[in-house]
């Protein structure tokens, strides 16, 4: 719970996330049925990237600085929110409740979870007032199993932990078996961090694991994955994931990753994980 996002705002890991999440809301809201969103691990909801924690380490340069100009031609939507935030230049990077809650139509939710107490205060008094953003100051993990299914039946479920513990990863994985098991038609958006091409292979291995189907698989490394110099890159598993998702992050990642990564470095790898049946 020492974890607080403020100081690695806009960095790689957050544009390589958020562009798969708004492509998903964007497919969501193309259909006139409401849907839910929940996050389980929210933070404040909007970073200034010009004082304090952002300025200490400065990780939003080599992240959402390098894609803002001109944007990004093949994820179309997360630019022109950036740019509907930064209307005179980029200062301020959204965070996953924000970016939600902007897609949001009036009746849609967002249901924003934060066990951090002052980054769950803060966003709840970022949101008061708006009926469509309900803030709780919980474990996101213990909430999936209590919210699950949304009353809508449709949406999104964005599970994005720090992995400040070493089984995180273990402990997401039971807390999504277990959601899946409440509600198998919904999307969900899990990150993993990317260390090394045996760590890679173990989360993927552990994800197959599960016997869920359709998911997908999603990886993006702007260093050698073995180059030891702790986060490599980003991976992202989309369990039902919309229609024409494979294309769409194949082809986003590989923009982001030509502006982000050193030339030759790293690599980007969308497949499926798992087929659209799974036999039993």
């Amino acid at each position: 719970m020492n974890y607080r996002h403020a100081f690695h705002a806009g960095n790689h890991v957050d544009v390589f996330k958020h562009a798969a999440l708004t492509f998903v809301l964007e497919w969501l809201l193309q259909k006139p049925a409401p849907f839910a969103v929940l996050d389980t691990h929210a933070g404040v909801g909007l970073y200034d990237l010009t004082t304090g924690e952002a300025q200490r380490t400065r990780e939003y340069e080599a992240g959402v600085g390098r894609v803002f100009e001109p944007g990004l031609a093949s994820a179309p939507g997360y630019s022109a929110l950036l740019r509907e935030i930064n209307p005179d230049g980029l200062a301020t990077y959204p965070g996953s409740p924000e970016i939600v809650r902007r897609m949001l139509r009036a009746e849609d939710r967002l249901i924003a979870c934060e066990l951090h107490p002052d980054d769950a205060g803060a966003l709840r008094a970022r949101y008061r007032g708006d009926g469509r953003a309900a803030v709780h100051h919980r474990d996101g993990y213990e909430a999936m199993g209590a919210l699950l299914p949304p009353k809508e039946r449709r949406g999104l479920v964005l599970i994005d932990p720090p992995y400040e513990s070493l089984d995180e990863l273990k402990q997401m994985l039971q807390a999504f078996a277990e959601a899946y098991r409440r509600w198998p038609s919904g999307v969900y958006l899990m990150w993993y961090p990317i260390r090394s091409a045996s760590q890679r292979s173990m989360v993927h291995a552990r994800f197959e694991a599960l016997g869920i189907p359709k998911m997908l698989f999603a990886d993006l490394a702007i260093h050698p994955d073995d180059a030891g110099i702790g986060l490599a890159g980003s991976g992202l598993m989309v369990v039902n994931p919309p229609y024409g998702a494979d294309d769409y992050l194949a082809e986003a990642y590989a923009a982001i990753h030509q502006r982000i990564a050193a030339p030759g470095a790293g690599y980007v790898e969308v497949a499926r994980l798992t087929p659209e049946r799974v036999a039993q």
